[in-house]
């Protein structure tokens, strides 16, 4: 009987064996074969020039002074004569202590740009400055002793001729 039963264990053991796959020999991957692919004449790629978007920064600040620092001008575009003049006369206020500069800009219709100022300016002080028989933008910046510049003037003033 030891016999038959050694026979059966070793029987069972060898069905385990089989059962659990180690009498198989290890497959061999399949190693793909490459597709040839025919080559493609791409255009060249030219990148485009890139240039910097710069968002302009005002030195000035736009729109009326504040309350503590107001002041005012006149500014008078010569439409009777030949001579089109653009004068511009500080008219004081209640910042006036306040103010160390008053600069006028005048964009001629030429393109030209005048600039011209008047430095801890007085009641009644003005510039005068030549424009064009067009139309003409006149610019009033004032700048105050703390450094802020700010624009309190801004319009485009047309010249009339008589011919």
């Amino acid at each position: 009987m030891k016999v038959t039963s050694l026979i059966l264990i070793f029987g069972v053991v060898c069905a385990c064996l089989l059962a659990a796959g180690c009498t198989q020999t290890p497959a061999t991957p399949a190693t793909p074969t490459p597709t040839p692919v025919p080559p493609t004449t791409q255009a060249p790629i030219t990148p485009l020039p890139t240039t910097p978007v710069v968002m302009p920064t005002l030195d000035y600040i736009d729109g009326p002074l504040p309350t503590s620092y107001t002041v005012t001008v006149d500014v008078v575009r010569n439409t009777v004569s030949t001579e089109p003049t653009i004068t511009v006369t500080f008219r004081g206020g209640k910042g006036i202590n306040f103010v160390s500069q008053v600069e006028t800009v005048v964009t001629r219709s030429d393109g030209v740009v005048t600039t011209e100022t008047m430095t801890k300016p007085s009641v009644n002080d003005n510039v005068v400055i030549t424009g064009t028989r067009g139309t003409d933008r006149v610019e009033v910046f004032v700048r105050l002793v703390n450094g802020e510049r700010y624009r309190i003037y801004d319009q485009e003033l047309a010249f009339r001729s008589f011919n």
